[in-house]
Formats: C-alpha cells, sequence, structure tokens
C-alpha cells in the first residue's frame, strides 16, 4: 500500500470511529485555545472538515463532513502555546501550536500524518493543494501572508493560462465587500523556466486604510492579510527571539514556545587550542546541527547592530526573554551574547579560530545533552579575522553609549584582528562545509570598519572595483561599504546604489519578485532574497528617492508568500508556513520555534538530500523544488536554515515594518 493510500484509510477509519465520545481527562488547560477552530484535513483526493471546540480542559474533534459526529479527546496537554491531543479510540492523535490569536498548525497523525491548520471560527482556510504532480499549479492569488504597512508598496501574482490574461481584480475586507477593484499590472510574465507556468501581477499600493483583507481573481481568494502599523512587528520578535533558543552550553526553558532542554557539549568549556584548555562556550548553534561558526557569529550581530543603527526605534523591541546583561535593550543584548562567545574565539596574537564543531560528525537525531561527539576548535583564518575585525569594530561604536568599557574591549580586539590579518593576508581554513578560499571580500569589510573605528579621512579612501553583490556569507563587503556610505563615502554610496539597481532589474522579471532564472534557485535562495533586501534596504536610507524600497518589499514578499508555491518559509508566520524546519530542536522537541526562516527552493541536484533528489527527478520546476521535512534526515538542502539567514530576516523585518 503506498503512503497516500494508507494515508486514505486512516482516515476512512476515522470517518467510521468518530462519534466513539468519551471523557475527556484534562492534562492542562490554557484560555488562548478556548472557542470553535475549523481545519481541512486532506491526504490524495480525500477531504475532511474538521473542528476542534475547546472549552478550558475539555476538548472535542467534530467531523463536518459527517454529520458532526463528535469524539472526546481523552488525552490533552497544553504547554507554552503547544497543545496535544490523543484519541486512543481511533489510535490517533493531533500535535498543535498557536500562531497567533486566530491559528493553529499542526500535525493529525493515524498511522500516517497529515498538516492541518485550524482556524478560529466556523470557516476554514483551504489548504496547500496535496498532489503527486511533478508540478503543482496554484490558483489563488499569492501575496505577503502577513500583510503590508499602510505606505509600502502592495502586490501580488496569480497564475494564469498563457492565452487567457487576467482582466480584473478586487479586494474585499472581512465582509466581502469590494474595497478596491482595478486592472492587473499588464505585462504577462513566462515562468516556465524557473516555476513551470506563467503569471501576471496587480497592485492594490493605494488601498491604505488599515483592515483585514484578500485579494479576489475571478472566484479565486488569496489568504486573508492586514493593512497597518506594526503589521511585522510580531515577525521580527519571534525571529529575534530564535537566538535566545539556538544558545548554546545552557539550559533553555522557555515559555512561549514550549522549547525546554538541558545544556550539552561541557567540554566546549576546555576546548584544547595549542596545547591549553581554552573556553569556547556560549554563543550560538547556528542551523540544524551542533556547529559554531566564527564568521555566522559576525554576519547575524552585524545585521543586529545595524538595524539598531539605523532604525533606533528596536531600542523598544520586547523579546520576553531572560535578562542576560543588565540596562541593555534586548536587541543589543542578543548581539552581545554572540559578541562574547566572538572575543572567546580570538588568540592572543589576534588572530580568530575559525569555529568549534565535530566534524567530520554532523549529529543528528539527538539534544546537545546527549551528543557526545567529540568536538574541537578549528585553526584562525584570514577569512574569520575580517569578519572579526568588521563585526567588533562595529560593536565598539554600537556599544560606545550604554556600555564604554565592553565597546572598548570590542575595539582593541579588532585592532589586534587587524594587525594579525595584515600579516597574514591568505591564512586558508579546511572546513569542507563553508569553502571560501578567498579572504579579499572579509578584509575590505575589515578595512572599511577599521578606517571609520580610527576616524580615518573617509573621502580619501579608495576603495576596489568590486561589486556589492552576490552578498552572503562569502563575501560580506557591503557591511563595510555601507558603514563608509554612511559616513559620506560617494563610492560607496554609489556602489550600493548600483548593486541595488541590479537587484531591481532581475527581480521586475518575475511575477513573484524574485528571480525567472532556474539557476537562482539553489542551496540558501530565500538568504539570497533577504540579503538582497537588505541590500536595497540600505539603498532606500542612503536615497530614499530611488525607488528601491519596494523592491526590497518583493524580496519580504516573496519569502512570506508570495511565490509558486504559496508557502511562507518562516515557521508561525503566515496562512501556509514551514511547519517542519530541518533544525535539531523540530526534530528531538517537535517545536517549529516561530520566526525561523527555511533555507529556500533548490533546483541544484549537487549536494541534494533524498527528498529533494526525488523532486528534482520528478521534473519539478526548480522555484518548487522545496520540501517541508524534519522527519529521518529530511530536507537539509531546502529546509535547513542558518543564524545568518535569520538575522537578515531580523534587518529586513524591523526596517519594513
Amino acid at each position: 500500500m503506498t503512503s497516500t493510500q494508507t494515508r486514505r484509510a486512516h482516515l476512512a477509519s476515522l470517518v467510521s470511529a468518530i462519534g466513539l465520545g468519551a471523557a475527556t481527562q484534562s492534562r492542562a488547560a490554557d484560555p488562548r485555545f478556548d472557542g470553535t477552530w475549523t481545519g481541512i484535513l486532506q491526504a490524495g483526493n480525500l477531504r475532511l472538515t474538521l473542528q476542534l471546540v475547546i472549552a478550558g480542559d475539555v476538548v472535542t474533534l467534530i467531523s463536518v463532513d459527517q454529520g458532526r459526529a463528535s469524539i472526546a479527546a481523552t488525552e490533552v496537554a497544553i504547554i507554552g502555546g503547544t497543545i496535544r491531543l490523543g484519541f486512543p479510540a481511533l489510535d490517533a492523535t493531533f500535535e498543535g501550536h498557536l500562531r497567533d490569536d486566530s491559528h493553529i498548525d499542526g500535525v493529525f497523525t493515524q498511522g500516517q500524518s497529515a498538516t492541518i491548520g485550524f482556524v478560529r471560527g466556523e470557516i476554514a482556510e483551504a489548504p496547500e493543494p496535496v498532489t503527486s504532480d511533478a508540478n503543482p499549479i496554484i490558483p489563488t492569488p499569492k501575496l505577503n501572508q502577513i500583510g503590508f504597512t499602510p505606505k509600502a508598496t502592495k502586490q501580488f501574482a496569480v497564475t494564469i493560462q498563457r492565452d487567457q490574461p487576467l482582466k480584473t481584480f478586487d479586494v474585499v475586507d472581512e465582509t466581502g465587500k469590494v474595497v478596491f477593484s482595478a486592472k492587473p499590472l499588464g505585462r504577462v510574465f513566462d515562468l516556465r523556466q524557473s516555476a513551470g507556468e506563467t503569471g501576471m501581477c496587480g497592485d492594490f499600493s493605494s488601498l491604505t486604510r488599515p483592515g483585514r483583507y484578500r485579494v479576489r481573481t475571478g472566484s479565486e481568494l488569496s489568504h486573508a492579510f492586514v493593512i497597518g502599523d506594526g503589521v511585522y512587528r510580531d515577525v521580527l520578535r519571534d525571529a529575534a527571539r530564535c537566538f535566545h533558543l539556538i544558545r548554546a552550553n545552557v539550559d533553555i526553558d522557555d515559555a512561549r514556545t514550549g522549547v525546554k532542554h538541558k545544556a550539552g557539549h561541557a567540554s566546549d568549556a576546555a576546548v584544547l587550542v595549542d596545547g591549553k584548555t581554552r573556553d569556547l562556550s556560549g554563543g550560538w548553534y547556528n542551523a540544524g546541527d551542533f556547529g559554531k561558526y566564527t564568521h555566522m557569529h559576525a554576519l547575524s550581530v552585524s545585521h543586529m547592530l545595524r538595524l539598531y543603527e539605523l532604525h533606533p526605534e528596536t531600542a523598544k523591541l520586547t523579546l520576553d526573554v531572560p535578562v542576560l546583561y543588565d540596562g541593555l535593550p534586548d536587541l543589543l543584548q542578543t548581539a552581545r551574547w554572540g559578541l562574547d562567545w566572538l572575543l572567546r574565539m580570538q588568540n592572543t596574537d589576534g588572530s580568530v579560530l575559525h569555529k568549534v564543531d565535530s566534524q567530520p560528525v554532523l549529529t543528528w537525531g539527538k539534544l546537545p545533552a546527549d551528543d557526545n561527539a567529540p568536538r574541537a576548535a578549528m585553526a584562525p583564518s584570514s577569512i574569520d579575522a575580517g569578519v572579526f575585525t568588521g563585526v567588533m569594530a562595529q560593536a565598539a561604536r554600537a556599544f560606545a553609549t550604554q556600555e564604554p568599557v565592553f565597546a572598548a574591549t570590542c575595539k582593541t580586539a579588532a585592532l589586534k584582528a587587524w594587525q594579525w590579518l595584515s600579516q597574514h593576508p591568505h591564512a586558508d581554513h579546511n572546513d569542507t562545509y563553508y569553502l571560501d578560499p578567498d579572504a579579499s571580500q572579509e578584509t575590505l569589510w575589515a578595512r572599511c570598519e577599521i578606517a571609520v573605528l580610527q576616524d580615518t579621512d573617509i573621502g580619501k579612501i579608495i576603495l576596489p572595483d568590486i561589486s556589492v553583490l552576490p552578498f552572503y556569507w562569502p563575501s560580506p563587503q557591503v557591511l563595510g561599504i555601507m558603514s563608509l556610505a554612511l559616513r559620506g563615502h560617494a563610492q560607496a554610496k554609489a556602489m550600493i546604489v548600483a548593486g541595488s539597481r541590479q537587484i531591481k532589474t532581475r527581480t521586475e522579471g518575475d511575477a513573484y519578485g524574485f528571480s525567472a532564472s532556474a539557476q537562482n534557485y539553489s542551496w540558501g535562495s530565500n538568504e539570497m532574497a533577504l540579503n538582497e533586501a537588505v541590500v536595497c534596504l540600505y539603498a532606500d536610507h542612503l536615497e530614499p528617492d530611488a525607488g528601491l524600497k519596494p523592491v526590497a518589499q518583493r524580496l519580504f514578499d516573496y519569502v512570506l508568500g508570495r511565490n509558486s508555491l504559496d508557502h511562507s518559509f518562516v515557521t508561525g508566520h503566515g496562512a501556509r508556513p514551514t511547519q517542519r524546519p530541518f533544525h535539531w530542536i523540530c526534530n528531538m522537541e517537535n517545536v517549529a520555534i516561530p520566526g525561523w526562516a527555511s533555507g529556500g527552493a533548490n533546483g541544484q541536484a549537487a549536494g541534494a538530500d533524498a527528498l529533494l533528489q526525488a523532486a528534482i527527478a520528478r521534473g519539478t520546476p526548480p522555484a518548487k523544488c522545496f520540501v517541508d521535512a524534519c522527519q529521518n534526515e529530511g530536507s537539509y538542502a531546502s529546509n535547513e536554515g542558518e543564524t545568518s539567514e535569520n538575522a537578515a530576516l531580523v534587518f529586513v523585518a524591523g526596517m519594513l515594518g
């Protein structure tokens, strides 16, 4: 029996068995869950509308399509926004997570598992189509599933038949009343190479009235979205909170998410380096495994410090996490945690160790406290000295007022690393997971920041003929170039604006606002989108009249649902978010920590995991090569995020909204 057939059989048994009511045995209650919740469970051609009725400590499951037959949950546990229900009469379970006041995202298991999203009230939102086709075509209008600020550029994309272009569209409010109507933008996009379809776009930017709306194209309705001030406040908070939950070598007990585990990798406090033991504890686990990397910490902290610099209002951001450093805003506390670990990674000669991990063993299927794989530090490199210099110089400025002693420590560390880098410009590392044979981009970041730190005559600095693109971990030079641009360096400003215009040209060729080129759907495509949004927001800050903020908005929209999969790649946010990110917390604690960004669609077979390879082999278009899976080996090549990506998400959400 195939998995789909098995799932259908179990769902059929649900239909036949439901109605075997039993008294609920409650474990807990949470008033946030009280009420009626409706969702659609779908496997193959079988589709059931289900309701959860939750009243205090009594939970009832109702099959709306089967005469509203009901069964009571006899096992109930509600902890930190997570609800777990057991139905022994059905040999079934449900586990869901409260995304917001109106959504529970979960998994119903009865032999096989199927995802289901419950919406508060009596009407369900249609689930993402489940299909075995290599190229699923999703007809609903696709847009940012969170929403827009009133003054933002607001657009959607829709799939069309090539000979049947969209004529008009409406925006309707919660009552179904039409509040905006227009013709779509005229261009028809040929996306057969990237997404296997044809698309068009519509623009409703002139709709500024706060409210909750949907776009309607013919009989198709988009997911509900919000127009309002502070619309990205929650995703900003959650994306930043992730850095609290992934802290290494400490106990974590987070009531908001239910993440709870003991400290692990105690050996990090006594790592052998050049014959002496060093305390290299702290920092963040970078991605789906337990590695801690200097360059990833530097990039992540840089994004946080830049957001604080450009948007001081983030000082008011409250993360609802324990205080780590008295007197600091939560965002700077988060950055300070990463900086403290980086300082531990510096040697007395100024060089900086590359990482701490268990290479070549990448532990999967264990909590940190249960991972006994031997861990070690990797030797220093020019790349690590470069990024360390850059971010420590930034930190010296950012903490100068509130923590002058710490700021001075960062300044001294930056200068020591710069001196070592000047003497060792070509010291490579042998990290097979982050190959980067060229330290020139990291050195340029360091050079720019040292110039600012030492109050050099900025106008006399001549930058090399280098682009700010691509911006990702092997080429972070834009971070230093931006520091010069903010201080009036004309060439630096021109470089950032020119790079942003390149991004604008490419994104305008895609109805979904990312890329119509298949080659751009590769490992870390979402990080590419978010990093390019960062560059465009830099450009907008430097030259507000250049029209580049809408480009950043398009890229952000792509990540949050305006894509051919109709999928929000950020856990816990949007109507169809990633539910099973490839991450050790999801794998071991069954919690998709809210605000974590997935790697993104990846149509490249090289390095692909088995699940992604299967999708590619079926002929799935590159923009749709994404597998929301964590179990077993999961889809690390499409569904694994990392700290630098999530910090870019923090920056973009903070700047846009």
